[in-house]
């Protein structure tokens, strides 16, 4: 077992700038805004002699207002049923709140280890008002500033080793190894699409429980949400991710951070589930994020969601209409679902592995020039100053995704409509799916040229 460490207190009072700091990432939205952290976010901390935790970063208890925030609180709970120590942060600037008190109260019903962590105390001089954070009652305090990186050794060597030591004792290193492994091999699928398209509620069914916070408000999630499955057998990490949405005049801090998380989260999965409204018609904003997945190189497979909302002759137009809209994405998977209903969902793991495995396959070079010679033999390429140019010799660059590099002479001149006859030829004949495969041309040098020079 895993020991499991949450974090607990009131918004802004620096709990997700500590989750990256002990995570040594940056997975956690920070933003001098309250409610900015909703849905719970968990990662690892991996400490000295193999020691790992797992670190629960939670949305902030004192908030009560509107539909969306008592589900965060909700989700709160649940993290800290889940935890064996919670991390109780104070605002040492702000002093102590009322909330605190209410706070102090609620966490001491689940009669978990509590640390109380009064953050925030660079440039505070006044010892009173760190001192009144006392009359909480908590035994053991540490005192920290996150944001500059002091007292977070002290909290770790003083109060989080001892108590895994003592607590979890030999069977820290044993997982350790486990998870890693797990890791490794898990398939990030990143949830990808405008706001209010279902992405939150396809997680949801997807896990069959609460685990995403889900409203008709467009913007509900706001940071990058990772969540571990095991489906037949495979092990999967699905990423929810806020609604890249169209451009507005006006935007916040936060909501520019949250799309460079979405942009970033494309980056580093593997397979990317476009999600598309069918109740509503295929934007320029949709098109603009399919063509960043392609240039990203990470495999594609579109999801139509809400088509519970149509009848078969309706939806057979929206079909038609979003196919051809999408014909460029030709080598990609299209499903029709109800992530409401749960209608169609489960089917998407296997375009996702079909599109995965594609995108890490090993083709030989044989294979690739034989193809290239069977494309060349029914198109040749075009005549430029009165010679033919040469396509000699083609070999796998890399994958994930397929680069396949061709060589020839005057291969520079080619036109954009034959380099893709020749990706749609090798993609019907190698029979690559889900997956975008990159060409690059190289012109063999002549080598009397600078002999001549």
């Amino acid at each position: 077992m895993i020991p499991i460490i949450v974090l607990i207190g009131r918004t802004n009072v620096g709990k997700s700038t500590l989750f990256n700091v002990l995570t040594k990432t940056r997975d956690a939205l920070v933003a001098n805004y309250p409610g900015i952290t909703r849905d719970r976010q968990y990662g690892y901390c991996k400490l000295q002699s193999n020691k790992k935790i797992i670190l629960i970063d939670t949305a902030g208890l004192d908030i009560k207002l509107n539909e969306i925030e008592k589900q965060a609180q909700a989700q709160t709970l649940i993290a800290i049923k889940e935890a064996h120590l919670i991390l109780f942060l104070v605002n040492a600037r702000d002093g102590l709140m009322p909330q605190e008190y209410e706070i102090s109260k609620n966490i001491r019903k689940y009669q978990k280890k509590t640390i109380l962590v009064i953050n925030k105390i660079d440039g505070i001089n006044e010892a009173s008002k760190i001192n009144e954070f006392y009359s909480l009652g908590f035994e053991k305090i540490q005192k920290i500033s996150a944001s500059h990186n002091q007292g977070i050794n002290t909290l770790i060597n003083r109060y989080l080793i001892p108590w895994i030591s003592e607590k979890f004792k030999k069977k820290i290193t044993e997982n350790l190894y486990k998870d890693t492994e797990l890791k490794k091999i898990a398939i990030k699928v990143a949830f990808i699409g405008r706001p209010n398209v279902g992405k939150s509620t396809l997680i949801n069914g997807i896990l069959k429980e609460e685990r995403m916070i889900t409203s008709n408000t467009p913007g509900t999630t706001l940071d990058s949400i990772s969540t571990p499955i095991k489906y037949n057998y495979e092990n999967y990490t699905l990423i929810d991710t806020a609604g890249a949405s169209k451009k507005k005049k006006k935007i916040n801090d936060f909501q520019r951070f949250s799309i460079i998380k979405t942009l970033q989260t494309i980056e580093k999965s593997n397979v990317i589930l476009l999600i598309i409204d069918a109740s509503l018609q295929t934007c320029h904003q949709d098109l603009s994020l399919a063509d960043f997945i392609i240039h990203s190189g990470k495999g594609i497979v579109v999801v139509v969601n809400k088509c519970d909302l149509f009848n078969s002759v309706e939806l057979k137009k929206i079909k038609e209409l979003i196919k051809s809209k999408l014909k460029f994405l030709y080598f990609s998977k299209i499903h029709f679902i109800s992530a409401l209903y749960k209608k169609g969902i489960f089917q998407l793991f296997k375009s996702i592995k079909e599109s995965y495995e594609d995108s890490k396959r090993k083709i030989s070079t044989s294979t690739l020039i034989k193809t290239m010679h069977i494309a060349i033999k029914k198109h040749q390429p075009p005549i430029i100053k009165g010679r033919r140019i040469k396509l000699k010799y083609a070999h796998l660059g890399s994958s994930n995704p397929p680069k396949i590099i061709i060589h020839g002479n005057q291969v520079k001149y080619l036109s954009l409509p034959y380099k893709r006859y020749l990706i749609n030829f090798f993609y019907k004949t190698l029979k690559i799916k889900g997956t975008p495969i990159q060409i690059q041309f190289k012109d063999n040098e002549n080598p009397y040229v600078k002999n001549k020079n």
